[in-house]
């Protein structure tokens, strides 16, 4: 069986290689903590309804700082605890994770809780909700990122 981490030795198939970082339902699941529902804690993260154990969780949070996915700060309130954000090249899977939430909303919508007034820009304005998740993501930014 080949090693995840070893696609990009063998191919160099931007699949592959994106599936090294991407490839499992937690990595995404944290991204979408991150990207849409607000968490930037540990323990916000864990309280998900997916039930990740707390070794997996550090884990992918470790992982995903490695790969430069997302990035970590201390705690204003604790310097014992951590805010966890999105870098750049994580807010660049937005497009990526708005189209996930589109196909699942097409295909599987009878599954899916998506707050009423979210899923009608998904379907109608994706490129606007983009821009509000932006846009949010910056805020929080501007909040605890003060340099």
């Amino acid at each position: 069986m080949v090693a995840k981490t070893e696609h990009k030795n063998r191919s160099g198939c931007p699949v592959a290689c994106a599936l090294d970082i991407l490839g499992d339902h937690w990595t995404l699941l944290i991204i979408r903590n991150l990207m849409f529902t607000g968490a930037h804690e540990y323990k916000d993260m864990l309280a998900a309804p997916e039930q990740i154990s707390s070794n997996t969780l550090t884990a992918h949070l470790k992982k995903l700082e490695r790969e430069n996915i997302i990035d970590s700060i201390p705690h204003p309130e604790s310097r014992r605890r951590k805010l966890y954000y999105l870098t750049p090249m994580g807010k660049d899977l937005i497009h990526t994770m708005v189209s996930l939430v589109r196909w699942a909303n097409v295909h599987l919508s009878e599954q899916l809780t998506i707050p009423e007034d979210k899923k009608k820009l998904i379907e109608s304005c994706p490129d606007e909700f983009i821009q509000m998740t932006l846009a949010r993501l910056k805020e929080w930014e501007e909040q605890y990122l003060k340099s």
